[in-house]
C-alpha cells in the first residue's frame, strides 16, 4: 500500500468535496469521532498532599448517604435534567452515527465517479441507520455493563453505610473490588470492538451487511490486512500528534474565546472527515472494490 498516495488522495477528495466536512462536523458533535487530549491537566505527586493524615469524609462530615433532606421538587428537577441531557446526547450520537455512514457512502460514490452531495450522502446513511446504530452499540455494551455494575455496587455501598451508621464496616472495602476486576476484562474488550467498528461500518455501507455479518466481515478484512491496518493506525496517530502539537496554542485561544468555538468544531469535523475517508479508501483497496477510470469507464483496483 502506497501510504503517501493514500493521504494525498484523501486530501484531494476532501478539498474537492467540502460537504464531507459538514458530515464530519455532525460526527464531531456526537462525540463519536476522534478526540484529543486536554492540554490543561493538573497532576499531583505523593509529596504534594499528606494523604495519610487527611480526615475521613464520613467521620468528619457524616456519610453522604445519610440525612438526605433534598426537597422533592429539587430531586425531580435533577432527574428531569439528567433525562433531557441523556436524550439529547442519544439523538446527537445517532445523528453522528448516521453521518459516519454517509461519509463512507459519499467517498465510495466519489471513487465510482458518481456525483453526490450532502443530502444524498446523509440519506444513504439514514437508509442503513438502524444497522449503523446497532454496530455502534456493540462496543458500548461492555461500558454499559460496567456502568450498571458500578451503580449496583454504589447502591450496596450506600446500604452498608446506612446500616453501619458511621461504624467502620470491613465489607465496604470489598464492594468495589469486583468492579475493578470486571473493568480489567471489559475495557480491553471495548477497545477491540471499537477498533473493529471502523471495519464493520464499511462492511455495512459498502457490502450491505447486517450488524453481525458486518463485524464478521470486518474481522475477516482486518485479519487479511493486519500489517497495513496497524501501520495505517500508527500513521493516523502520528498525524494527530503532529497536528495536535501545532494546534496547541491556537486551540487554547479558541477555547478561551467562545465566539471561535464553531471554528474549533469545523476543524474537528475536518479531521473526522479526513480519517473516515482515509479508512474508506484503504478498505476499498484491501477488498478490491471498483474505481472510476480516467476515461469514464470503471476499472477494478488491485488490492
Amino acid at each position: 500500500m502506497d501510504y503517501g498516495n493514500l493521504i494525498s488522495k484523501t486530501w484531494d477528495i476532501i478539498w474537492k468535496n467540502k460537504f464531507l466536512i459538514l458530515l464530519g462536523v455532525l460526527v464531531a458533535l456526537s462525540g463519536s469521532g476522534g478526540g484529543g487530549g486536554n492540554p490543561a491537566q493538573f497532576t499531583a505527586s505523593g509529596n504534594d498532599l499528606d494523604w495519610q493524615n487527611l480526615p475521613r469524609f464520613d467521620y468528619e462530615y457524616g456519610s453522604p448517604f445519610q440525612n438526605l433532606e433534598l426537597p422533592l421538587i429539587a430531586v425531580g428537577g435533577i432527574v428531569l435534567l439528567v433525562v433531557i441531557l441523556f436524550l439529547a446526547g442519544l439523538v446527537l450520537w445517532a445523528v453522528g452515527t448516521i453521518s459516519r455512514g454517509g461519509l463512507i457512502s459519499a467517498v465510495n460514490e466519489i471513487e465510482l465517479g458518481n456525483p453526490t452531495n450532502f443530502s444524498e450522502a446523509f440519506r444513504a446513511g439514514w437508509q442503513k441507520g438502524w444497522r449503523l446504530i446497532g454496530i455502534g452499540l456493540v462496543p458500548a455494551m461492555p461500558g454499559l455493563v460496567l456502568i450498571f455494575s458500578s451503580l449496583i455496587a454504589l447502591g450496596f455501598y450506600g446500604g452498608f453505610e446506612a446500616l453501619s451508621r458511621g461504624v467502620n464496616n470491613p465489607i465496604e472495602e470489598w464492594v468495589f473490588l469486583p468492579i475493578l476486576v470486571l473493568a480489567c476484562i471489559l475495557v480491553p474488550v471495548m477497545i477491540i470492538l471499537s477498533l473493529l467498528r471502523v471495519f464493520a461500518n464499511r462492511a455495512c455501507m459498502l457490502e450491505d451487511l447486517n450488524v453481525i455479518s458486518s463485524y464478521r466481515r470486518g474481522f475477516e478484512v482486518l485479519g487479511e490486512n493486519l500489517g497495513p491496518a496497524v501501520l495505517l493506525f500508527l500513521l493516523q496517530i502520528a498525524i494527530s500528534v503532529g497536528i495536535g502539537i501545532m494546534m496547541m496554542i491556537p486551540s487554547i485561544l479558541i477555547a478561551l474565546c467562545c465566539f471561535l468555538w464553531p471554528v474549533f468544531l469545523l476543524i474537528g469535523g475536518g479531521f473526522d472527515a479526513f480519517y473516515s475517508t482515509l479508512w474508506t479508501l484503504a478498505w476499498r483497496e484491501w477488498t478490491g472494490l471498483p474505481v472510476a477510470a480516467s476515461d469514464g469507464e470503471v476499472a477494478i483496483s488491485e488490492g
